[in-house]
């Protein structure tokens, strides 16, 4: 069956055995990462039909997936997706990173729109000379907002393990973005 992205909500709602609370719960867990592949680099369209899938296999193999894991492993199963597609699409380091920098703004002048503009571009360049882990780690912990924990449970490792390779990744993207021109201005998280 085909659908929507927003017309998945209703089918996980309707879908037997599902109560409507879980089907709620579960449409706000695809929601987050759809918007986590769309900053990964996705499309819309690719990101709608990698969530398509990634919900049908969770619905698929519900009994053997823990509750306490479940949104680890739809994420984990929508990346590995999508990095499964770039391999076939060989559309590799398309990856785009969005800041709404307008949520931290009072008044939007052109002059701050051009400098936000400038900003997420320059971001995207970085992000984009990173290593693919160090792009993914990135985003799952400031962008889709995932704590340390909950990253290492995608990973597969401990906590530990995840805040080391954080800030290897935040030094690295912050020498690559002074190197790039933006001398001294260190993006501190």
């Amino acid at each position: 069956m085909l659908f929507t992205f927003f017309q998945m909500k209703r089918y996980l709602i309707r879908r037997v055995d599902m109560n409507e609370e879980f089907g709620i719960q579960l449409h706000e867990k695809l929601k987050a990462v759809y918007f986590t592949l769309l900053k990964m680099g996705a499309n819309k369209q690719y990101a709608e039909d990698i969530l398509q899938e990634t919900a049908y296999q969770f619905i698929k193999y519900i009994d053997g997936i823990d509750a306490n894991f479940a949104e680890a492993w739809l994420y984990r199963v929508a990346i590995n997706k999508y990095y499964d597609a770039l391999r076939k699409n060989k559309h590799a380091n398309n990856y785009v990173l969005t800041f709404n920098l307008q949520d931290l703004l009072d008044e939007q002048t052109p002059e701050l729109y051009v400098l936000q503009k400038e900003l997420q571009s320059t971001i995207q360049q970085t992000l984009g000379m990173l290593q693919p882990k160090e792009m993914e780690l990135l985003i799952l912990k400031y962008s889709a907002e995932l704590t340390l924990n909950e990253i290492a449970i995608l990973f597969k490792t401990t906590d530990k393990s995840i805040k080391t390779q954080l800030a290897r990744a935040r030094k690295k993207f912050n020498e690559i973005f002074e190197r790039t021109g933006n001398y001294g201005e260190n993006i501190n998280y």
